[in-house]
């Protein structure tokens, strides 16, 4: 615990990546037997890298009889604690609207990740309203669902864990909406348990100038990279038992953002040893770019696997003005990568 009351959890490197995967669950006998053969070589480059703990998978990346095989084993807009461990479902309005992902059920909450340890995560972006609190384009920072198998790895560098055990309900949701919407000036005196009074005579930097949200201008702030929310609960799907863990990258990106933009930040291939700077060719880049929601209504392979276990298709992103300028920002993005 540091002098602000804050839990920063070790510096010890793990990843509970590379192994094996053990499905629990009577999976297709297609679809099992290619996960660690041809799917894994496709996401991270060589076989047998699939995570035990797997929460994602790709059905673009399958083979056409692996997605034949999972006609009738997927449910619809399911995700709850009476499913067995290994369950398939799609989701509606996914998390974080990443359309193009099969959902992979796993009893109970994915552990803190320690400082200095390296997560797979999944991001779409987004601007709007979630879960009552706007996401702001120009102040949003960068969120992640932490998903093992999603092929995609960030380093959480110094982190805080921001949870209920450390903060308190309350508080811990306070600071999850202020996050939300980049409103650092609140996190800060959350952080530091500060009344407004008392936050006027710290040590605080700029927040009466032009840009009071920067989060250079709260010292208190820059002792952490990201902060994690373990287990946060929400309405990612309409069905009881749901929950991610959730990382904010403090350091860079926007929500705004996605991960094609952030390619300095993000790494591909296996972990520990065989992670590299991902490429905007990279098969998980390719799920998480601008196909995580402007794709997602075109990739045969995707609503193959939706209609043979009938499940609704994806449908536009809140059409009208907002859905509108997010597909017009997803096709300029990808348009930039053809450059």
């Amino acid at each position: 615990v540091n002098k602000h009351g804050a839990a920063i959890i070790g510096t010890r490197s793990t990843a509970a990546m590379g192994v094996p995967v053990s499905p629990r669950s009577p999976w297709p006998r297609a679809f099992a037997a290619e996960l660690n053969s041809s799917y894994s070589a496709a996401l991270y480059g060589s076989a047998g890298r699939v995570p035990a703990n797997l929460r994602v998978v790709w059905p673009t990346l399958l083979s056409e009889s692996a997605r034949l095989s999972l006609n009738g084993a997927v449910a619809c807009h399911a995700s709850s604690s009476r499913h067995p461990p290994n369950a398939l479902y799609f989701g509606d309005g996914a998390i974080q609207h990443q359309q193009t992902a099969l959902w992979v059920h796993q009893p109970g909450d994915l552990p803190f990740a320690p400082s200095g340890s390296s997560v797979e995560v999944t991001h779409c972006a987004y601007s709007g309203a979630r879960g009552g609190d706007d996401v702001r384009p120009s102040r949003s920072p960068m969120w992640f669902h932490m998903m093992p198998g999603s092929g995609i790895t960030v380093e959480v560098g110094r982190t805080l864990l921001a949870s209920p055990q450390t903060f308190g309900h309350a508080r811990s949701k306070h600071m999850h909406a202020a996050l939300v919407s980049g409103d650092f000036r609140s996190f800060h005196r959350l952080l530091r348990n500060l009344t407004e009074a008392e936050e006027d005579a710290a040590e605080v930097r700029c927040w009466r100038e032009a840009r009071p949200q920067r989060r250079g201008c709260f010292p208190a702030l820059l002792a952490y990279d990201s902060v994690q929310f373990p287990g946060w609960r929400r309405r990612c799907f309409p069905a009881p038992g749901c929950s991610s863990s959730e990382l904010v990258m403090l350091a860079w990106g926007l929500e705004v953002q996605f991960v094609t933009e952030q390619l300095d930040h993000v790494r591909c291939g296996s972990a520990p040893h065989a992670l590299r700077r991902c490429t905007p060719t990279d098969a998980p880049v390719r799920q998480q770019g601008p196909s995580c929601l402007r794709a997602a209504r075109r990739l045969p392979a995707l609503l193959a696997v939706k209609r043979g276990n009938r499940c609704s298709l994806p449908v536009p992103l809140e059409p009208g003005t907002f859905g509108d300028w997010f597909e017009r920002r997803a096709d300029a993005e990808a348009a930039r990568l053809r450059r």
